[in-house]
């Protein structure tokens, strides 16, 4: 009876440790694709900088010029004001409610409940209620570590390095599709000195699929209530 349970015991032992170690396989895995991703990306954006003295190419070299200097302004503030995350989804919930009432707010908050999404603000103004949303988001939600690490690491790295600089590639196509599939989100990420960073929460927008939403009716109490329980991978 004691051998059989030594030797389940063993046996579990070496499950545990063999899916640990394919977890770490996986994840040196896409560690290197993301790496080798970033160096593409970036050789290429440099390719184009060498194009810089011919006409047709201008308008393209123009375009990197802002995106560059837009993007160390994202870092900067990155870095300084450390809640830059929850700030760009507070800016998608504030444009979604901006022209709601307080009893609109109050409305989407009790559906809320329905479904355990307690949002904890002091007022029932756009500005609060979407403070108090991207907080409870913030709680729910798990950002990419690969694009945190990526950006952090930028502050302290040298700009021509390719891998780096295929961040500033992936980080401008990202802004440009936000640019395409939501202009008024855009903007206001835009104003704050901020679009160049979206592509930390990218990969949230597009789980939740919300971005898409915009066109259609779901700009009223249930949409919004919606699209923030999906926001916070509930649905």
């Amino acid at each position: 009876m004691y051998h059989s349970e030594e030797v389940i015991r063993q046996l579990q032992s070496q499950k545990v440790l063999a899916m640990k170690l394919d977890r770490a396989v996986r994840a040196v895995g896409e560690e290197v694709k993301q790496h080798v991703s970033n160096i593409g990306a970036g050789a290429q954006r440099l390719l184009n900088y060498t194009s810089c003295l011919t006409d047709e190419y201008y308008d393209v070299c123009t375009k990197q010029h802002l995106e560059d200097s837009r993007f160390r302004k994202g870092i900067v503030h990155l870095v300084t004001r450390r809640n830059i995350v929850s700030e760009m989804i507070s800016a998608y919930v504030e444009e979604m409610v901006k022209d709601f009432s307080p009893d609109q707010l109050a409305e989407i908050q009790r559906i809320l409940m329905h479904v355990n999404v307690y949002i904890s603000t002091s007022s029932l103004t756009s500005y609060a209620f979407a403070t108090g949303v991207a907080a409870a988001i913030s709680l729910h939600i798990t950002l990419p570590l690969s694009g945190l690490k990526a950006a952090a690491g930028l502050t302290s790295a040298v700009a021509g390095s390719l891998g780096v600089y295929g961040i500033v590639q992936h980080a401008a196509e990202s802004a440009r599709r936000l640019q395409i599939q939501h202009p008024a989100y855009y903007q206001m990420l835009y104003f704050r000195e901020i679009e160049m960073m979206y592509f930390l929460v990218e990969p949230i927008f597009m789980r939740a699929g919300v971005l898409s939403q915009q066109w259609t009716d779901s700009h009223n109490v249930p949409g919004v209530a919606d699209k923030i329980i999906r926001l916070m991978g509930k649905q």
